[in-house]
């Protein structure tokens, strides 16, 4: 099993991949396509080895159209392969999974766990995947013609508790440990990390001492699921200078206790995905592949 691609609805593809391909290291672009339902619209590309997909509605009262009326453009499902994946499908059943949308043609099958079985994400399984070339984990972008050398870190979900909501994935997912629980770079929240296959998710929940902050909001506003993407870069001061001079909006500005800064890029600017940014100076003695 391993993680294929996470993927955000859209209205208007094109707008979106303008923005990426602007503001990142865009590679292995593919551009608009019918999806398997012939609802909705896809595209997707790399950054670096991380995989992001666009989706975008193509008939009135598609999933897509559905979910960007409800919750507006953002992070909407992650998806995997599996390829054994009637024993999958039915393992999950079976420890009272809910399954949802289930959809076969030819050799392909995809099936979904329901956002109300995974803290409100939404997970889809795919048997197969087409091979596609190794990437880097390591990429350059130019801002305002300073190289940067930038690498995606994790996908964030947002849960109200870290112990349940990892003990799911411990029992569903072939995972590898991280860090344990520890508090995050402002004493409002915790977290934890682990991998699967390589592809590291990080779960967020409020500190349980009852300081209030950014997730208990998020939480009270949102309910639980996808929270942003995470990005290190080796150098910080011009990303922000040329996203704000790009007019792209930067908010939470902040520092960990290590010393590390970060800044997010607000979901307004940013077809409703909050991305996150960590100054990784280590970056920059690092060979790009």
């Amino acid at each position: 099993m391993r993680v294929n691609h996470l993927a955000i609805a859209v209205r208007d593809t094109h707008a979106a991949l303008a923005f990426f391909r602007c503001h990142f290291p865009v590679s292995a672009l593919r551009e608009r396509q019918i999806g398997h339902t012939g609802d909705y619209y896809w595209s997707d590309f790399f950054i670096g080895r991380f995989k992001i997909e666009i989706i975008e509605s193509a008939a009135p009262g598609s999933f897509v159209e559905r979910f960007v009326e409800k919750r507006g453009e953002g992070l909407h499902h992650l998806s995997m392969e599996a390829p054994d994946f009637d024993r999958t499908i039915g393992a999950l059943e079976a420890g009272g999974v809910r399954i949802v949308d289930r959809f076969a043609e030819g050799e392909y099958k995809t099936a979904f766990i329901s956002p109300r079985s995974a803290f409100g994400t939404l997970i889809q399984f795919w048997n197969h995947f087409d091979d596609e070339p190794a990437h880097p984990p390591v990429v350059v972008h130019e801002y305002d013609g300073v190289p940067v050398r930038m690498r995606v870190n994790h996908m964030a979900i947002a849960v109200r508790d870290l112990d349940t909501a990892l003990a799911f994935f411990d029992r569903h997912f072939p995972i590898a440990h991280g860090r344990d629980a520890h508090v995050g770079y402002e004493p409002s929240f915790r977290l934890v990390n682990f991998t699967i296959a390589g592809y590291k998710i990080e779960l967020i929940a409020p500190n349980p001492d009852g300081t209030s902050g950014f997730l208990q909001r998020f939480l009270e506003k949102r309910g639980e699921g996808f929270h942003h993407i995470s990005l290190d870069v080796d150098r910080l001061e011009p990303v922000i200078a040329a996203l704000e001079r790009a007019g792209v909006r930067l908010v939470d500005r902040g520092r960990s206790p290590e010393g590390r800064e970060t800044v997010f890029i607000s979901p307004r600017s940013a077809f409703g995905v909050l991305i996150q940014f960590w100054e990784a100076p280590e970056l920059g003695r690092e060979a790009t592949a």
